[in-house]
């Protein structure tokens, strides 16, 4: 993922608004080294881009607080190749992807596109 964010710095640097934005999550996603410190992990809506662009994927998250859907900005392809469904577990401050716990039926409702 840090490649996407280096690869289309100009993009991210409009989406969040500086250069020092995007060095900075290019600083926390860049571990490789089996479980990472918490300090690497995904804490903000940010990410979210990132996930969408870097893998072609509508993200949906859940959280109490706000649930939004993530469309990749830039893509090779007309639509997005998938959909992943990422929930926060606000009390533990936690990522999960939910795929396998949702049981959604075709037509149902999504939370609205994020504004960014």
């Amino acid at each position: 993922m840090s490649y996407d964010l280096r690869h289309r710095m100009h993009v991210y640097e409009q989406l969040f608004g500086s250069v020092e934005r995007v060095t900075e999550l290019i600083m926390q996603i860049n571990w490789e080294e089996g479980s990472a410190p918490q300090e690497y992990w995904m804490n903000t809506p940010d990410h979210l881009y990132v996930i969408a662009n870097t893998f072609n994927l509508c993200v949906v998250f859940f959280a109490q607080s706000q649930s939004t859907t993530v469309l990749p900005l830039v893509s090779k392809l007309h639509r997005p190749s998938g959909t992943i469904f990422i929930a926060l577990i606000e009390e533990l401050q936690h990522f999960i992807q939910t795929d396998i716990l949702l049981n959604l039926v075709d037509g149902c409702p999504l939370p609205p596109l994020h504004v960014q």
